[in-house]
């Protein structure tokens, strides 16, 4: 296994930045799979190995590539937060739930307004927020070695893993909009007030379980994918 040149990684960067690849992850991969097998070869069949990889590595080719993983990662965050949520359902992650809504709901009973309930439910989405740009911060600092080995070249760099992960952290913060406004559009002649302490609870709680459960998702995923 020889060492390639910069000449010869330029060559293969600037093939790779034709595909108009993407994904960080993707890119990384189709990047390795041109380094290590053009390694294998001597300098004088650099150019004819690097054309047979083009004929295979097409722009179709690496674009299908693409959509395939991203359908892949979104599902399986998908399903590795089901399956983190689904353990809440067992005894002890019951009780566990169970203890959270009766503090939040003895907190919320204290509320003196319609204020104090809002700051009860907007506290996970604070923390959410918070959540979300340190995990904008950790995703670039992953992704930040793969844009440099393709400085210079313009290509919109972004990690598969971090949009649909992203998605799933200001979803709530959307819902919560939906839940607080949608009541005042329209006048439902039902007075919120007597039961609003109990709605802020419950609320707060599934938002309290859903960012944990995000929290382990990203610690889970964190190992494996540029999270």
């Amino acid at each position: 296994m020889r060492q390639l040149n910069q000449s010869e990684l330029k060559e293969i960067q600037l093939a790779i930045f034709h595909k108009e690849i993407t994904s960080a992850e993707v890119l990384a991969e189709v990047y390795d799979h041109y380094v290590s097998h053009l390694q294998g070869f001597t300098e004088k069949e650099f150019a004819s190995q690097l054309w047979e990889l083009e004929q295979k590595f097409t722009y179709a080719y690496c674009h299908a590539l693409q959509s395939k993983y991203n359908k892949m990662v979104r599902e399986d965050i998908g399903k590795t937060q089901w399956q983190v949520l689904r353990k809440y359902f067992c005894t002890s992650r019951w009780i566990y739930a169970v203890g959270i809504l009766a503090v939040l709901y003895f907190i919320a009973n204290q509320t003196q307004s319609e204020k104090e309930v809002g700051i009860l439910i907007l506290s996970p989405l604070i923390l959410l927020t918070m959540i979300w740009f340190v995990f904008i911060w950790r995703v670039a600092q992953k992704i930040r070695p793969i844009k440099r080995t393709f400085k210079g070249i313009a290509i919109p760099i972004n990690s598969s893993s971090a949009t649909p992960f992203s998605e799933r952290i200001y979803l709530p913060v959307l819902l919560a909009q939906v839940l607080i406004y949608f009541p005042r559009l329209f006048d439902f002649g039902i007075d919120f007030n007597p039961i609003l302490p109990g709605i802020a609870a419950v609320i707060t709680a599934v938002m309290t379980l859903y960012m944990l459960s995000l929290l382990e998702v990203w610690k889970i995923k964190s190992k494996t994918a540029l999270l």
